[in-house]
């Protein structure tokens, strides 16, 4: 390989595997804010992004040595935040499932029942009604989109046709929504009726 632009980023990501701190400033500098960008708009939380971002600079400097100069190096590390971004996503789609499921199983308590008046049940029953009450916020395109993406594990393509839009369009309502429940989940139940569609 000639000296190209991959060939000075292989040299980079080598000098700074080997300890080279200016190195390695230098590839944050270069790519921080772009990688950023890209956990901003997966995430939808800059909070998050700032933490996958920090996740995907310690799982690159374990493994730069496999870096090849194959490509650019930006474009590794992007590679890195978007699977960190799509655990994170999958993990929030397991919780929301847990929440579905647990409100589900809460539709049959009787809250007057003397054996249901512990604790335990009132804090089960405070977090099916906030996941219902922040599912309930969402408008219908976006409502309809994460529980045929998340919960039903529908591709986006058959989330589009059922929803009657584009396959674009139903990635945005899905992202917005998944975005507004990270959000609001994170009110306690008696907030939830204060927070505006």
């Amino acid at each position: 390989m000639g000296t190209t632009m991959h060939q000075q980023d292989l040299d980079l990501a080598r000098s700074a595997f080997a300890g080279d701190e200016r190195a390695w400033r230098t590839i944050y500098e270069d790519t921080c804010q772009p990688l950023f960008n890209l956990l901003c708009f997966q995430t939808g939380d800059r909070d998050t992004a700032r933490d996958l971002l920090q996740d995907t600079y310690l799982k690159a400097l374990r493994h730069l040595g496999d870096f090849r100069g194959d490509g650019p190096l930006l474009a590794w590390l992007r590679g890195i935040a978007m699977r960190l971004a799509l655990d994170w996503r999958r993990g929030l789609g397991r919780r929301l499932r847990q929440l579905v499921s647990l409100q589900h199983d809460l539709g049959d308590l009787d809250p007057a029942a003397p054996d249901q008046s512990n604790a335990q049940t009132a804090d089960l029953s405070v977090t099916g009604r906030t996941f219902q009450a922040a599912l309930r916020r969402l408008s219908p395109q976006q409502r309809a989109c994460l529980v045929l993406h998340e919960l039903e594990d529908l591709p986006f393509a058959d989330v589009a046709r059922a929803v009657g839009c584009a396959e674009a369009t139903a990635r945005v309502h899905h992202h917005r929504a998944m975005q507004r429940m990270r959000e609001m989940l994170a009110y306690p139940a008696d907030a939830m009726g204060g927070q505006q569609a």
